[in-house]
């Protein structure tokens, strides 16, 4: 008999009912000569440091770094049961062949493979590589059945992710949590993203908005009312312009009109769906794949944990028969099934081999146009989604007439442009989504006074960009021009939602400086698309961000993380440069355990960096120095650095000093250890409440034997 071991019990069900096993036993199905069954997600997971040494149950940073010689897994926590089940399986004698039916990709193989390789099995397995749970798919996959050695690699760059999260996550974590005194969560990609939310929150805090002036230039030629602006950034200035312009005469300096064609974004991969959803539905990236993974298993979408946004040659007539079936779902728009021409489609720009990977982008099946709204909110709104995404992308570009007008008024220029449109095209589809959408999604947003405002301003701003200029000529005059002025202010960037959060981890790579670098990373990312949403989800759940409607705050953790880790940790370059590196062990292009010995090394220097100048007592407390009244150990403490003395002594600085807070600035462990060696530091960046500036000075410890007390000393001509 052939043993199918699935991912998830529904997944295992469908595969069951098209391969004839429909016979229920316990964990598993039978028929046919086959037995199906799954994993429930992990079944297996990596061990923490304790299993490898009871010291490690205790965090004392100089038992760092912890490298294990030989990886230890276990069963997770609540499957023992389901393990059991596929174990017995696996070892029963009547199974002599296994076919690996795990997700179709880098976590499904890793999936499959630890319970084989726990288990200890050795039977010869094949792989089912599919991309649609329709039964045609599934039939087809497994008429093309691969040897599961064709996917080590695929394992192997698995293998490699899960063992550098894990010497990352737990030597980092166990780092800084002891040079902090804080419990802090580091994770190789959760803390650049943390660290992507500090930076936008801390540059909107710092931003000084600055006042400009818009001129406005109200004119009209035969009947046609339009305008033309220009941009001043002083009041000065602006009032100065009024005066001189307002009631004067525009002569035409140049208009000119040119053609743009728009066509359609490409299909969906999951990351642009997740912030598609975000943007359109306030959906979580979470909640997308939720509901989009739930689409698939009920065989109404393709496969969701792609990264490709194109189809396969050989896929141009599916999707064509697919296109023209969900025009008749009962779910479409009636305008668009009326308007929409399908011998205007253009398949061919769905096409491109080139980017396809592992996966095709995301697309309906067949079985999309029986679906009907009483699927779940969520899921009916991203299967919409995805159909109207398919209609749009295959249809005609959006075209119009851009018209660019330079006026001369006094000597001054100002400028106007407008567009009409030749063909709204693809636009038009895409409009009737969202005349959908709103019939099926009531969002808070939509319903509240302050969402029909912000909805108002956009379309405002629409219809002013199609304003429609009158045809004229080169030095035509427009008589009596009225001038008007509206003062506006410079913006902040706006906070992270999902969708530009999403955006960012996926092109973290394009901000670099250094060019080739940024060509050799090109493509690469924090996270994956199957990744980004439980990394979301995680730096919200362990307290780094909270949600405040849809944008991404940070909270004091997140600051606290940021300033406390070094660049390297938190550099989105790292990040990328290491998946980069699963994907040429995946390609055969690297060694996978080269990869990991180097993550070790480089856990090791990091270590090694941060402690060589520490010293420990037994217990694995860092000695922050002697205590000036009695000589004995300094420790740091949750609020301040304390003598082990104790009562006894009473000797102790205070992290929430004021004379620092005053000066804004952070007592550190390298300023308190410097102040019990030497007794003073040199300190910049002070600020001063008075003068609203910074300042440079020596700052000088002085013990009462009572109070510790700090003073400033300004000598001359000190160079800081």
């Amino acid at each position: 008999m052939k043993l199918v071991i699935a991912e998830k019990p529904s997944v295992a069900a469908e595969v069951a009912k098209v391969i004839g096993a429909d016979k229920r036993g316990n964990g598993f199905f039978k028929g046919n000569e086959y037995v199906v069954s799954w994993c429930v997600g992990h079944l297996i997971e990596t061990v923490m440091p304790e299993a490898y040494d009871e010291k490690y149950q205790k965090w004392h940073i100089m038992d760092l770094p912890i490298l294990p010689q030989e990886w230890k897994y276990q069963v997770s926590s609540g499957v023992q049961a389901q393990f059991n089940v596929v174990k017995t399986l696996m070892e029963s004698d009547d199974i002599d062949e296994i076919i690996c039916a795990t997700d179709a990709g880098r976590e499904g193989e890793l999936i499959f493979r630890l319970v084989y390789n726990q288990v200890g099995c050795t039977k010869n397995f094949k792989r089912l590589w599919i991309s649609s749970m329709e039964t045609k798919a599934i039939k087809e996959g497994f008429d093309k059945l691969k040897e599961g050695s064709a996917y080590d690699r695929l394992y192997q760059a698995a293998l490699c992710r899960l063992q550098a999260d894990w010497l990352v996550g737990i030597n980092f974590s166990r780092l800084f949590s002891c040079m902090s005194n804080s419990q802090m969560n580091i994770g190789r990609v959760q803390t650049p993203t943390v660290n992507l939310i500090v930076e936008r929150q801390r540059t909107i805090d710092n931003f000084d908005s600055k006042p400009f002036y818009i001129l406005t230039a109200a004119c009209c030629c035969d009947g046609t009312n339009f305008t033309a602006s220009k941009r001043v950034e002083s009041k000065e200035e602006s009032d100065k312009l009024v005066e001189k312009c307002n009631g004067k005469n525009a002569e035409v300096v140049s208009l000119t009109q040119s053609p743009v064609k728009e066509n359609p974004s490409a299909l969906y991969d999951l990351t642009t769906l997740q912030r598609d959803a975000n943007k359109m539905l306030g959906m979580s990236a979470q909640q997308t794949l939720d509901a989009t993974q739930n689409l698939y298993e009920k065989k109404l979408v393709t496969y969701p944990r792609t990264d490709s946004r194109y189809l396969t040659a050989d896929m141009k007539e599916t999707a064509a028969q697919i296109l023209k079936s969900v025009l008749h779902a009962s779910y479409i728009d009636e305008k668009t099934a009326q308007l929409y021409d399908l011998q205007e489609t253009n398949m061919e720009r769905l096409i491109n081999d080139k980017k396809v990977t592992d996966h095709h982008a995301i697309i309906p099946t067949i079985e999309a146009c029986k679906a009907s709204n009483k699927l779940p909110r969520n899921e009916f709104s991203i299967l919409l989604l995805i159909v109207y995404k398919l209609l749009t992308s295959a249809y005609l570009p959006h075209e119009y007439i851009k018209t660019e007008l330079f006026l001369n008024i006094e000597g001054e220029e100002f400028k106007a442009t407008g567009r009409q449109i030749t063909q709204n095209g693809f636009k038009e589809i895409a409009a009737h989504l969202s005349e959908v959408l709103k019939a099926y999604q009531k969002t808070d947003k939509e319903e509240s006074g302050k969402g029909k405002s912000k909805k108002s301003k956009k379309k405002q701003a629409e219809e002013k960009e199609e304003e429609i200029i009158p045809a004229l000529t080169q030095g035509q005059i427009l008589e009596n021009v009225g001038i008007t002025s509206k003062e506006k202010s410079t913006q902040p960037p706006k906070p992270y939602t999902e969708d530009t959060l999403l955006s960012a981890m996926e092109n973290a790579m394009k901000t670099l400086e250094d060019e080739e670098l940024k060509k050799d990373v090109a493509g690469a990312g924090l996270g994956t698309p199957a990744t980004r949403a439980g990394i979301i989800e995680r730096i919200i759940k362990t307290g780094f961000v909270e949600r405040k409607g849809k944008n991404l705050l940070p909270t004091e953790k997140a600051y606290e993380v940021v300033d406390n880790v070094p660049e390297k940790v938190k550099s989105a370059v790292l990040t990328a440069e290491w998946e980069q590196k699963l994907e040429q062990i995946y390609k055969g292009e690297a060694d996978s355990d080269e990869f990991v010995e180097g993550i070790g090394n480089f856990v090791s220097e990091m270590v090694a960096s941060y402690t060589k100048d520490c010293i420990y007592d037994e217990r694995g407390r860092e000695i922050l120095g002697k205590c000036p009244r009695c000589g004995k150990n300094i420790y740091e403490g949750k609020k301040n650095y304390y003598c082990e003395g104790g009562m006894e002594c009473g000797f102790a600085i205070w992290k929430e000093d004021k004379f620092f807070l005053s000066k804004k600035k952070p007592l550190t462990k390298p300023m308190v250890k410097a102040f019990l060696e030497k007794g003073r530091i040199k300190a910049v960046n002070l600020y001063s409440e008075k003068k609203d500036t910074t300042y440079s000075a020596y700052i000088f410890m002085e013990d009462t034997g009572q109070y510790v007390n700090f003073k400033l000393y300004f000598p001359k001509n000190i160079n800081f």
